[in-house]
């Protein structure tokens, strides 16, 4: 099996800081990591390649410091990682990842399987692993929370209302959640080990594509929480039955009841 598993370096969302005056994030000098999901995904792919053998491979897409995300790639166990790079990725919409993406692979060469996380942490936009798979015109399995290769792909899928169990035959694109594993930890030795591994870095103009991105992101602001900050009066016992009334009245008008 040869494997390829689409890894976007994230930003850590946990340690995101906002601006207290305009409610943005501050992203300068932001924490980035390897997105939870693609994560997972690149571990189903270990795993598999572990019980029929083959090969893993990695393809990132992104700004310059996404070639951070190949030490992280390389700890865990894959062969080989290919990252695209260019200042103006940062700004990349989906549809734009997803050529890119497609174009990685092209030239990479032959392939059985393609794993992705079902979204970003960051963008959840939701998009990519699907449009990867039809620019390939590949079978798409959505969210997958089990697979199992057998000559054919086998994936259970949770699509909400119900979890769906699908077969198709190879090559097809798989979008991994959170449910399907709990990923690896490396070791000390495979993180120094990793430091020292060579990755492949491919640039725009090696794949033909123009950066023309048509979607323009102008604010991200985080949600305000206003309290309502409702008193009642508890001291008189005699108006203890007419305050909880009061109470169980606001929060049928808030639809909590």
């Amino acid at each position: 099996m040869d494997i390829i598993v689409c890894v976007k370096q994230s930003y850590d969302v946990q340690q995101l800081k906002f601006d207290p005056k305009t409610g943005e994030p501050m992203l300068a000098g932001a924490p980035r990591k390897m997105s939870d999901m693609d994560r997972r995904a690149l571990e189903e792919a270990l795993r598999i390649k572990e019980k029929v053998g083959g090969t893993v491979k990695t393809v990132s897409v992104g700004p310059p410091e996404t070639r951070d995300v190949v030490k992280e790639i390389y700890a865990m166990g894959a062969d080989e990682a290919f990252v695209v790079t260019d200042m103006k990725l940062d700004k990349a919409d989906s549809d734009l990842t997803a050529k890119i993406i497609v174009e990685a692979i092209k030239k990479i060469g032959n392939f059985d399987l393609i794993l992705a996380g079902a979204a970003s942490t960051d963008g959840y936009s939701w998009q990519i692993p699907a449009k990867v798979a039809a620019l390939l015109d590949l079978p798409f399995f959505p969210n997958a929370i089990s697979l199992s290769v057998n000559g054919e792909l086998v994936a259970e899928c949770d699509l909400g209302e119900a979890i769906y169990k699908y077969k198709a035959p190879l090559p097809s694109v798989v979008s991994v959640s959170l449910e399907i594993n709990e990923p690896r930890i490396p070791t000390l030795s495979a993180i120094l080990k990793a430091s020292r591994k060579q990755f492949t870095d491919f640039y725009i103009k090696d794949l033909g594509i123009d950066i023309v991105t048509e979607l323009e992101v102008r604010k991200v602001t985080m949600p305000k929480v206003e309290r309502k900050n409702m008193v009642v009066e508890a001291t008189d016992p005699s108006k203890m039955e007419d305050e909880i009334k009061k109470i169980l009245d606001e929060l049928r008008k808030e639809n909590i009841l």
